[in-house]
């Protein structure tokens, strides 16, 4: 296993963009078979120069792929939740809102260490403990293995419940 390079997404830099689609389209594709909807390749694109473009309005507001060598293998969008789902949860917490590693890379340790990285670049950004809403087929198995617990809480916009971990490192 090699070590993983973290990079933020860049709205400029037309190489961070098809680093992005080459992993958005199956992460999205994945995502939608889980969840039984289907989305056009437009419609994911169009979603994925979306966060590209609200990348960097604030500091605390992620968008990163991790590289190994040259090669994109994950893509990851996290921040600081500033609105908390619906008073839900405290504000100030971190937030992942997507997480993806290539299939061929699963069952590596790149997961856990791109993980390792999120936690600690939100653990910087002031956060005291993170949270999110898997998929249940690829996404809980993944994120109970390092610790993320169900709250109990429902979040009504994705349809799912909040895990939530707190911030080890």
């Amino acid at each position: 296993m090699g070590k993983l390079k973290f990079i933020q997404i860049e709205k400029d830099k037309i190489e961070h963009y098809e680093f992005a689609k080459k992993l958005w389209l199956p992460f999205s594709r994945e995502l939608d078979e889980h969840e039984g909807i289907s989305e056009t390749e437009e419609e994911i694109l169009y979603d994925l120069s979306r966060r590209i473009n609200i990348q960097g309005s604030r500091d605390n507001m992620h968008f990163e792929l991790a590289l190994l060598g040259n090669e994109p293998i994950g893509i990851a969008m996290f921040a600081i939740d500033t609105g908390t789902v619906y008073g839900l949860l405290e504000s100030g917490y971190g937030v992942i809102t997507g997480f993806y590693i290539s299939p061929e890379y699963r069952r590596n340790g790149y997961g856990r260490e791109f993980f390792g990285h999120i936690e600690q670049t939100l653990k910087a950004d002031g956060a005291p403990k993170i949270y999110l809403t898997p998929d249940g087929v690829t996404g809980k198995p993944f994120w109970v293995s390092l610790g993320f617990e169900n709250s109990g809480k429902f979040d009504p916009d994705d349809k799912k419940y909040i895990y939530i971990k707190n911030i080890s490192c």
